[in-house]
């Protein structure tokens, strides 16, 4: 009995180390934002290139969430909820884009919800971070060549 108990915790401790959230191959923590600094980057359905490919992500500097980590691949999750692989050599922890999180997600002026507002946005607009601080993201995005600046709030976004 003990002999079986002691093969279960066995089996138990060294699953959970290679697929649990616990696992951290970086030492980094887990979870955690990085961006896709390669474009096109393929994502696979497990950490390996034998593994087929599951997502073809077109935008550089995407903000995914590191979920999982498993000898120099992240299991990621998009803004969609989608989950896949991908090597750590297509990310960058230097994360300084992030995504609206819902439609008509409002671009303030000034750092006030009070202030006037610049423009209202889609889910998965990109901006560039400049500075985050008490609640709010100071951001700026180009759109059809206009250069847009202003705050959004920070809970909004996501890659923050």
């Amino acid at each position: 009995m003990k002999f079986c108990l002691c093969i279960i915790l066995f089996l138990f401790t060294n699953l959970t180390s290679v697929y649990g959230a616990e696992t951290r191959f970086s030492g980094e923590p887990i979870p955690r934002f990085v961006a896709i600094v390669k474009s096109p980057s393929n994502t696979r359905v497990g950490p390996d290139v034998n593994y087929p490919i599951k997502y073809i992500y077109q935008s550089k500097f995407q903000p995914v969430k590191v979920v999982n980590e498993y000898y120099g691949w992240y299991q990621i999750e998009d803004i969609n909820g989608d989950i896949s692989w991908i090597h750590k050599n297509a990310t960058t922890s230097k994360t300084n884009y992030v995504m609206t999180l819902h439609d008509n997600t409002k671009l303030y002026q000034k750092k006030k919800l009070t202030s006037k507002i610049v423009a209202k946005v889609d889910k998965g607009t990109s901006f560039k971070v400049i500075k985050c601080s008490s609640g709010f993201c100071k951001v700026e995005t180009t759109f059809n060549g206009t250069l847009f600046k202003g705050f959004l709030i920070q809970d909004n976004l996501w890659g923050v």
